[in-house]
């Protein structure tokens, strides 16, 4: 079996500081016992995310007044269309982290983000809560947008302006709003 990610090597260098040997054991059987879940969980994380963004083009038709109702359903699948963009951030990533940075810990891997903003910035000098705002500056954000301009695009029949002026409104609110929510219970936490 070929090992991408040492997991177990990962766990133990970042917890190593904090705890005895005894509880490194425990964590690391513990991510042995439950690492299944994180599959598991995707494909809901996914379909829980492309409906919110499906709720917020579906909103957003409702406020121009479209004059032909569409089904949430096309929505849908226009947002899930778009989830090939993150399939795409994680190859990308892999790809980094396999081929070019070998040698990285646990807080590298998770605050890395391809092609994104935070990249550019000293990220020990940010308090963490900014961290997640400067990843989602990225270029796969602005893919994403433009996926989701082309999908109503072709479902509205309209032209490329409207398309892109209610795309920025629906999904780019939904996204301020995720980002708010998102820094203030990382606030909280810390």
């Amino acid at each position: 079996m070929i090992i991408f990610l040492n997991t177990e090597e990962l766990l133990y260098n970042f917890y190593a500081e904090n705890y005895v040997q005894e509880q490194l054991e425990e964590i690391i059987e513990q991510h042995q016992k439950w690492w299944w879940a994180a599959y598991a969980i995707t494909p809901l994380i996914v379909i829980i995310r492309s409906s919110l963004v499906a709720l917020c083009l579906s909103i957003t038709t409702f406020f121009y007044e479209m004059e032909h109702p569409f089904k949430f359903k096309q929505f849908l699948r226009i947002a899930l269309v778009g989830e090939f963009v993150w399939v795409l951030v994680a190859i990308v990533k892999f790809a980094y982290f396999y081929w070019f940075q070998t040698d990285f810990d646990l807080v590298a891997f998770q605050q890395y983000y391809p092609l994104s903003f935070i990249n550019y910035l000293d990220v020990e000098s940010l308090d963490s809560w900014f961290v997640y705002p400067f990843q989602t500056i990225n270029l796969f954000e602005v893919l994403y947008f433009f996926i989701l301009v082309a999908g109503m695009h072709k479902l509205l029949k309209s032209n490329y302006r409207k398309s892109f002026e209610m795309v920025a409104v629906g999904y780019g609110t939904g996204l301020l709003v995720w980002l708010g929510l998102t820094m203030f219970l990382l606030l909280n936490i810390n």
